[in-house]
């Protein structure tokens, strides 16, 4: 089997950072949610500071601006203690060593070798669909696994080839 494309590259707190960041604040519906919220925290901050107006009543709007402000701040504490806990664990599961990634990728698969023993293959069938975040394209799989390769961790082929590669397969973007 031909190997089109290697990617290698070492699980930093930067890759946990990025990957949660699009997560909890760039996926698709959590932009719409925010949206969402931040139309109803100037909604009920313009009904405080001008009365007249009259689209909320005082109390309700102080309740909104309340609840949105808790919303936003538990949504923030949930990201970084989801991405410290997912570095932790990938520490842990290395003997506290950040895991390196080999990633070889043929015309129907994937193999993966960490810390460079192989431990799984993907094929590219069982790819559901595919993040592509600043520095990293995200594979996910039908089993909610994923498959990071970093952009500039490319050996052989490069992140433009790679991503032309992928448009021809039939996956979800996000």
């Amino acid at each position: 089997m031909q190997t089109i494309f290697e990617n290698q590259f070492t699980y930093t707190e930067d890759y946990y950072e990025e990957y949660y960041q699009y997560i909890y604040f760039k996926r698709p519906i959590m932009l719409a949610i925010n949206i969402i919220l931040s139309i109803n925290f100037i909604i009920s901050l313009l009904s405080i500071m001008f009365p007249q107006l009259n689209a909320l009543d005082t109390n309700t709007a102080e309740a909104n601006i309340a609840t949105v402000f808790i919303i936003i701040c538990l949504q923030i504490y949930v990201y970084f203690k989801s991405k410290k806990r997912a570095y932790k664990k990938s520490l842990e599961m290395s003997e506290g060593k950040p895991r390196t990634l080999k990633i070889l990728i043929h015309e129907k698969d994937i193999s993966i070798f960490i810390n460079s023993e192989k431990n799984v293959s993907v094929e590219f069938k069982d790819i559901e669909k595919i993040i592509e975040t600043k520095n990293y394209y995200i594979l996910i799989s039908k089993v909610k696994s994923e498959v990071a390769l970093k952009k500039d961790g490319f050996i052989k082929g490069s992140s433009k080839e790679f991503k032309q590669f992928l448009k021809q397969q039939k996956f979800t973007k996000s």
